[in-house]
Parts: C-alpha cells; structure tokens; sequence
C-alpha cells in the first residue's frame, strides 16, 4: 500500500480513549448523579419538616372558657411522639409527670370559708390557668423539639379533691389524667392537738393542701414536678431531669462516673447562694418563699406552688407519719427546731423545709428563684415607707435583684405578686421595677395563650382570627 494512502487511513482512525480518561468521566459522572441524590433527598426533608413543624405547633392543650368541648378534645390529643426516628425527632428520654391540685370548685369572699373550701387553688377562673400551663409545658417539650430541643415527654396529672369533683372535668377535657384523691390522712387522726386543731384553719387551703403529697406516689414517672395552676413555663427543664436521672437513671453525682452531657447538665443549674449540688442522688428541687419570714430566719419555708422529686412511697408515708404525729409546736414549727412560724408552716411549705433541711439533708436542691418558679418580688424588706431599701429578705448582707433578671433567661413563672393574668392586674403600690417585670411576665402568658388559640384552629381546619382584632372591627 502505497505510503500516502497508509498516512490517510492513519489519520481517519478514531483515537483510542486511555484508560485513565475512562475512570475519571466515571468518577465525575458518578460524584453528580450523588449530589442530584443528596438534592432531592434534603429538599424532601425539608418539606417534610416544615409540614411536621406546623402539625407540632397544633397539638396541646386548649381553654375551656373559649371553646366547647369537641374543641378541647381536638386540640388537646398532644402529639404522637411514637415514630420519632422517620420524623427526626429524637425518642423521648423519659416522660415527665406535671401535677396540679384542685381542692374546691370556687372561691369565696370570706377567708376562713375560703380555707374550709379549699382555698386561692380553685380560683373560678382556674381552667384558663390549666389550659394555659399545659400548652407552655407541651411548648417545652419534645412534642415541640424542632423549637424547645427538649428530649423530655409530658403527662399532665391533676390531683381533685372529692369536694372538687363537680368541676374536674374540664381537666379531661384539657386533657389531664384526673385522680379523684382524699387527703392523705384523717385530721381526727393527728396526735398533737395544736396542729389537729389549726391545720384546718391556716395556709391557703388547710389540710387539703397535703393533696400534694401524691406527686411522691406517681411510681410511674421518673419525674413529678407539682405546679400551682398559676405558674407557667418558659424554657424546658432538661437540665434539671438530666442531673436527677444521671445516666440510666443511675447515680446523678459527680462520684458516679457520670456522663459528659450530666456533667455539664449540673454545671448549668442554678443553685441558691451558688451552693454545691449533693454529691450523690437528688431528690428533689425546690424555690423558698423569703416574703414569708423576716429576714435571717434560719428555717425559711419552701415556695408550696414549686416543687419537683422522684416519686417515693417510702417518703410519702413518712410525710404522712410526720403529719399524724402532730410534733408541730407554736412559734418553734415541727418538733420544735423552728420549721414554722410564717404562713404555711402547718402545711407543705414548713414540712417539705423540715423535711428536706432535717430529716433528710444533703438530697434536694434550692433552687435559684430568679430563674425557677420566679415571683417578681422585691429582695429587699422596704425601710422607710416602701421607699428605701431594707435588709435582705434572706438575711445576706447582698442580695440578687430577680426582677433584673433577663426575661430569656426565666425558665418558669409563678403570678402570685404579679397577679393572675385572667384578670385585670391590680399592681397599685408596686415600684416600676416590678411592674416592668410584671407586665413582661403578662405578655408571656397571653403569647402562649395565643399560640394555644391558634392551636386549636388549626386542629379544627380553621383560620386563626385574633379576638382583640375582631373586637377592634367591631368598634370601628
């Protein structure tokens, strides 16, 4: 074949791709149909959290003084936290049990017949503290993880006294477990005469306050933590159940062994005073009430609407013991060394101090008051009128102001000074200070309030119409 034809074909023959080519358009075409995967895989995920996140934002409690039943019952089914792992929501580490108790079903004018009724806890109003507090718990669990990152679940638990019965049912309809409970012992029972005589007669609701004594029987739940009806939670408490559980439910103390996550758990919580937590197990967490005794009473009793332990049979029945017993002396409190004095000594506020401070010290926790259970009252006793500063209430020479305390950094509200947010807030005489305070607290609870409202909408496929708005249209 002649040399220029040889050259021709030469030049015609297609050119053989080398190996090395070959791999790398495979690698390429390879590393972009997997990024086309991990795409459409995201974009899926996305959309599946966005429509999760509004299924969340309608599960929760609802109020019966705005809605019928069927509307209760919608609102409140609380959320399947089953099938977390296809939802990227993490399984629940525990259910939490929070507890209210309700002794009467309405209040009187007269304060003796109010106490033999059942005292301030059965307020009329009190479905809209109920409905409120358990949608702020639900907002803070982790039925809402994807806002709260709590990893705790709820059951809400509402102790009624037989004298209460007839208007419990708003609390199923809220969606509470209602246990139907005496008090746990018989007054006629009480040794002392003293205290078989006045507990009736004192406190906030006599004998019936030690409703609250059942939180200690809830075997099932790791966790109780009893709430006034007027309380309200701000930010999930996880901290405080992973120090009390530790790891496993084993030891919580720095001694165990403990995990990371506990470890730093503990560093977190904020103790009165900076005190140490127990080295070994907590029992139980706790605010105490300053305004109730002058300041450097040694025993100060325990704020009654706060208070969170491991259910314990063996300590229910020594409360109980301790309560039928009756060593409760005037002036000197339980077996004369001073747990008494103020208001509610009779009752869970003096017994749980001497308890806890007593019979068994080194197991709870005092607990910061300026971010747990926070009341927005003033440290300090007034001096000259109301209008200088006092003494410290707690006996200290300084003392934290709680009403400067940042609004984000609260995790729970207790409306005691603040007044009840379901009425028209009384604050005359109050400082700006604590008006401030106040009216933030106030708008805290009307803004879960509202989310609950727009919650129920939601689980009734309707469109959210704010009242306030409407009542503005109307006027107009």
């Amino acid at each position: 074949m002649p040399a220029a034809v040889r050259s021709s074909l030469a030049r015609r023959r297609p050119r053989r791709w080398r190996a090395s080519t070959i791999r790398c358009l495979l690698l390429a075409m390879t590393l972009f149909l997997l990024a086309l995967w991990v795409t459409v895989a995201l974009f899926g995920l996305d959309s599946g959290d966005a429509d999760e996140a509004v299924a969340i934002e309608g599960e929760g409690g609802a109020d019966s003084g705005a809605f019928d039943s069927a509307s209760l019952a919608n609102a409140n089914r609380g959320g399947d936290v089953q099938g977390h792992a296809t939802r990227n929501i993490p399984s629940p580490r525990a259910t939490i049990a929070y507890a209210v108790s309700l002794t009467s079903c309405g209040a009187s004018g007269d304060r003796h017949d109010n106490i033999k009724n059942g005292g301030h806890s059965s307020d009329p109003s009190f479905h809209e503290g109920a409905a409120v507090l358990k949608h702020s718990i639900h907002l803070s669990s982790v039925r809402n993880y994807h806002q709260s990152k709590s990893v705790y679940d709820y059951d809400m638990i509402a102790f009624v006294h037989p004298n209460a019965e007839g208007c419990s049912d708003v609390f199923r309809e809220l969606g509470y477990q209602v246990q139907i409970r005496e008090t746990p012992f018989n007054v006629t029972d009480i040794q002392g005469k003293f205290l078989r005589e006045h507990m009736v007669k004192s406190g906030c609701c006599g004998e019936k306050e030690y409703l609250k004594l059942y939180a200690y029987a809830l075997k099932d739940y790791p966790i109780v933590v009893h709430l006034d009806l007027d309380s309200l939670v701000l930010k999930p408490m996880d901290d405080l159940f992973h120090a009390m559980l530790g790891d496993k439910g084993g030891s919580s103390g720095s001694g165990g062994g403990v995990s990371k996550e506990v470890a730093e758990a503990r560093s977190r919580i904020p103790v009165m005073f900076n005190d140490p937590l127990p080295e070994k197990s907590i029992d139980a967490y706790f605010t105490r009430d300053y305004n109730m005794v002058n300041p450097g009473h040694k025993h100060v009793g325990v704020q009654g609407g706060f208070l969170i332990v491991k259910p314990n049979m063996d300590a229910f029945h020594e409360y109980v013991d301790i309560v039928k017993e009756g060593r409760f002396f005037q002036g000197s409190g339980w077996e004369g060394k001073g747990y008494g004095g103020y208001f509610g000594a009779q009752q869970i506020q003096g017994i749980c101090s001497f308890y806890y401070d007593y019979r068994h010290p080194g197991t709870a926790v005092e607990l910061n008051r300026c971010y747990y259970n926070a009341m927005a009252d003033s440290p300090r006793q007034a001096a000259k009128g109301k209008t200088e500063p006092g003494k410290c209430r707690d006996g200290r020479d300084e003392c934290q102001d709680c009403r400067e305390t940042p609004l984000e950094e609260v995790k729970s509200v207790h409306f005691t000074l603040c007044s009840k947010p379901w009425k028209c807030p009384i604050w005359a005489g109050q400082t700006d200070l604590t008006k401030d305070i106040c009216a933030k607290f106030h708008s805290e609870w009307f803004r879960i309030r509202e989310d609950l409202d727009k919650s129920i909408a939601l689980a009734e496929g309707e469109a959210y119409k704010n009242p306030a708005m409407a009542r503005g249209a109307t006027l107009q």
